[in-house]
């Protein structure tokens, strides 16, 4: 179970509250039976989104005050889908407040107030009473889950942070940094890791970073913090070095062991049977272009025989290639030709059987 901390002490031992702070404070929690609005300095830009009612005069200081009503304690309170009215009223007043340099009188006896004293104001009742459990003496009914998971670490700042936060006066502006010894700015990053880390819970680690600039820049009043951005901007969380490939590569002291710490996905039976599924495949690749060549040589050779004029019947049948590649080679003498011109050729006058002998006679 989370363990709640002590109850907060609001004024040090030697201080009183002053009967016209009292009495203004019972008088805020009066009307805020009938009007819900937050801090908000007087006359500020800001008033439109941090003040209900429509007839609230925004130059009167105590037409605005924040209650633990107001108060969100998760990322999903304040953006997206499953967004509050309240959590969503909080964020637009507290966004304006960031950047508001408005200034003006108090609550008569408590002297002046500007909007970044609101904007830590309500950062740090938040936090009081997510992750603490307090504000001021009322006490969180529920076990949230700030307070579950980070109780332990944000303890050390909670007497620091909740100290005198309800007496409203400007001098006190940062003296939640300076209160108990200096608890805050020592256990501040501890205590924002932790919320941090946990999913939902990352815009009250905003707030925490936003209170420790305020510590080390103290604007004066009618100034502002130079924040990069809004604290409601939702971090990405960085990916950690194991989960990309070459980090944890480079990381690793033993490579062997590296590459061995990722084992195939695949059996050797099932490897097995896709090197004889790729095998048989080109196989039947091979046979089809053996069968398909063949095939188109033979329509080739037949295209030749019908450009011939004599088809299959015409002349070169029966393997008579050798005329064929003659007559293609041009005219040339038949072999009957050729035979017939050998013949010995029979001269005018002369006898067949006696022929030259007889001359000789």
């Amino acid at each position: 179970m989370a363990r709640l901390p002590k109850r907060p002490r609001w004024y040090p031992a030697s201080a009183s509250p002053s009967f016209s702070s009292l009495l203004a404070f019972f008088f805020v929690v009066a009307i805020s039976k009938l009007a819900s609005a937050i801090e908000v300095t007087v006359d500020s830009p800001c008033s439109t989104f941090c003040i209900d009612s429509p007839s609230a005069n925004a130059s009167d200081p105590i037409s605005s005050a924040t209650f633990s009503r107001d108060l969100s304690c998760l990322d999903t309170d304040y953006n997206g889908d499953n967004s509050t009215a309240v959590g969503r009223k909080f964020r637009t007043c507290v966004v304006c407040e960031q950047t508001s340099s408005a200034t003006g009188k108090g609550v008569e006896g408590e002297g002046n107030e500007n909007d970044v004293y609101w904007f830590l104001f309500n950062m740090k009742s938040t936090i009081a009473w997510c992750v603490h459990g307090f504000f001021g003496t009322e006490q969180n009914p529920n076990t949230t889950l700030a307070n579950s998971l980070c109780a332990s670490d944000c303890d050390p700042i909670s007497t620091a942070l909740e100290d005198r936060l309800l007496q409203t006066n400007e001098t006190l502006q940062y003296n939640y940094c300076t209160s108990d010894s200096g608890a805050f700015t020592k256990g501040v990053d501890t205590c924002a890791k932790c919320l941090n880390g946990v999913d939902n819970l990352r815009i009250m680690g905003n707030f925490l970073s936003a209170l420790k600039s305020a510590c080390a820049e103290k604007p004066r009043p009618g100034t502002t913090l130079s924040l990069s951005t809004t604290v409601f901007n939702i971090p990405t969380p960085t990916p950690t070095p194991s989960s990309t490939p070459s980090s944890s590569a480079s990381s690793s002291p033993l490579p062997s062991t590296t590459a061995s710490a990722a084992p195939s996905s695949l059996s050797s039976g099932a490897k097995a049977g896709i090197a004889i599924a790729v095998i048989g495949g080109l196989a039947l690749l091979g046979a089809a272009a053996f069968f398909i060549l063949r095939r188109r040589r033979k329509v080739t050779m037949a295209q030749g025989y019908e450009l011939d004029g004599r088809g299959r019947d015409g002349g070169v049948a029966g393997g008579d290639v050798k005329g064929w590649g003659q007559e293609m080679g041009g005219p040339q003498a038949r072999p009957e030709e050729m035979e017939a011109r050998s013949a010995p050729v029979e001269l005018p006058g002369s006898a067949v059987n006696g022929g030259a002998r007889q001359r000789g006679t």
